[in-house]
């Protein structure tokens, strides 16, 4: 189960870093054009970061929901917590892709995101820790 991106949206701006540990990520599935939840909040962990957005490891979703997020219908609000940081990081984001082996049952999928909405001191903050924890 797998939506693929098409070339273009295949190139990367930025460079995805792995961090040496997941950032943990509190995040809601909200309709995009209400901006209303549709969703609990549900926690997820990275696997790899960039400036424009992220890898997450979440857990499985109503069938609907993950159908609005792979038709953009539904995006995801998150809360970021960046380790020893004084607040979590506020931020929207956008499936562009999930991953999930056919025939493998597993209790969560692989997400791509793209940043909606992020404050360019909170991506650099984002971008600094994984930097300086970076696991190559």
């Amino acid at each position: 189960m797998r939506k693929k991106p098409d070339l273009e949206s295949e190139r990367r701006r930025y460079i995805r870093l792995r961090p040496k540990e997941p950032i943990s990520v509190r995040f809601k599935v909200i309709e995009e054009s209400r901006k209303r939840k549709v969703a609990a909040a549900d926690r997820a962990k990275t696997r790899s970061v960039s400036a424009g957005g992220m890898f997450l490891e979440i857990p499985l979703l109503e069938p609907k929901m993950l159908e609005g997020l792979l038709r953009g219908t539904h995006i995801l609000s998150l809360e970021i917590d960046i380790p020893n940081a004084p607040h979590s990081i506020k931020a929207l984001a956008r499936v562009i892709w999930v991953e999930g082996e056919k025939g493998v049952k597993s209790d969560r999928y692989g997400v791509g995101l793209s940043f909606l909405g992020i404050r360019e001191d909170d991506r650099d903050k984002i971008m600094n820790y994984v930097i300086d924890t970076y696991s190559g």
